[in-house]
């Protein structure tokens, strides 16, 4: 709730700074307001994702969730491509009915505001409504093993599970690979949801690219959910899914390294679509079902505080990773054409999948489980 206040706040703070013209008055200070407060808007808008799959890990945690861990979370992660879809058709109308630009910042705020009016009434852990969850008794059970292990005279305050730190959240296995590999997805699907209507205004007027671009968000939203279902049908084998959507994807950033500029209206709308449930299917699911794969290792199992910073660590090392390698798109571009860009975007998929390699050689070739010692009674 409180990251959704701040939001609207910042899209109403930057919405003021253009309209009284603060750039006119003081350039130096005028930019420096407007970085500052978009920083900030970032800052809080980053608070979503991990408290929202952390509370998500909370209510779904029993024996058959967990089973469709990656179908649950799959459908939970359209949410987001929802908003970047309605911002789009947002940007579209004002433009259409020649509204003051600023006008595509104010109707955001107001719906963030909004939403934060019903999120900070949503209950984050099912124990505080009375429900014991499986986490909920293994958490109990450690508190118990602490009691029991007392002195005479001396309590111990229930206060919770203790938030694990980032070092102890890299030390469960395979969390760092995902965290990089992460930031290599997300700087390509960075790159193509930034820059993809620039590149499409080439050959289209501003609002039917904008529209054509959102079809890359439309690709998204389902990618999650076939991702997600997907894995859960083959016991939970994430990591092989992941890498089979991004091999294709591979081969149809190829295509548009060859001839992007060459294609046709009709040929670039299926391809978008495809390629957004392409990248949208992994991105969804490494912050979500992966990662709660991945706090549920047996070393914090019980700890429903542990799943908040391992998707905040993911999250975190992505958007650092994708920051920077937007750096170097227009300079790419302008030297070398959009073949270049797309080539570079190659090279960072392959760089992704790859350090995912160990999690999808265990997956594919799992270690034998070790045989009882115990003998069958006669």
């Amino acid at each position: 709730g409180t990251g959704l206040y701040g939001s609207g706040a910042c899209l109403f703070l930057i919405t003021i700074a253009i309209i009284f013209d603060f750039e006119g008055l003081d350039e130096n200070y005028g930019n420096i307001f407007i970085l500052f407060v978009y920083f900030l808007f970032g800052f809080l808008q980053a608070t979503g994702g991990p408290v929202g799959t952390a509370v998500m890990g909370n209510w779904f945690s029993d024996a058959e969730s967990i089973k469709k861990r990656g179908l649950i979370f799959g459908l939970w992660t359209c949410h987001q491509y929802l908003g970047d879809i309605a911002a789009a058709f947002c940007t579209a109308f004002v433009l259409k009915v020649q509204l003051p630009y600023w006008w595509a910042l104010v109707f955001p705020a107001i719906a963030n505001i909004l939403w934060g009016f019903i999120t900070i009434r949503l209950v984050a852990d099912p124990a505080d409504m009375g429900i014991i969850t499986e986490e909920v008794r293994i958490r109990r059970a450690k508190q118990e093993e602490k009691r029991a292990a007392l002195a005479d005279g001396e309590t111990l305050e229930d206060n919770g599970p203790k938030p694990i730190s980032f070092i102890g959240a890299l030390q469960i296995p395979m969390v760092a690979q995902y965290a990089v590999a992460f930031g290599f997805f997300k700087l390509t699907n960075y790159v193509l949801f930034f820059w993809l209507p620039y590149f499409l205004e080439k050959n289209f007027e501003p609002i039917q690219a904008n529209l054509i671009a959102s079809l890359y968000s439309f690709g998204m939203m389902p990618g999650g959910i076939i991702v997600g279902s997907v894995s859960d049908i083959f016991g939970g084998r994430r990591a092989v899914v992941i890498g089979t959507f991004m091999g294709c994807l591979i081969i149809f950033l190829a295509i548009f390294a060859e001839c992007s500029e060459d294609l046709s209206a009709m040929l670039l709308l299926p391809m978008l679509a495809i390629m957004g449930l392409l990248v949208g299917g992994p991105n969804n699911i490494i912050t979500s079902a992966v990662a709660a794969d991945l706090a549920s290792h047996p070393s914090v199992r019980g700890n429903n505080k542990s799943l908040g910073t391992v998707t905040g660590l993911i999250n975190g090392t992505g958007s650092i990773t994708a920051s920077i390698g937007l750096l170097a798109v227009g300079p790419l571009s302008d030297n070398y054409g959009w073949g270049a860009v797309w080539l570079a975007l190659i090279g960072c998929t392959a760089t992704g999948t790859l350090l995912m390699a160990p999690k999808i050689y265990s997956e594919l070739v799992p270690e034998p489980e070790p045989e009882s010692s115990e003998q069958p009674a006669v």
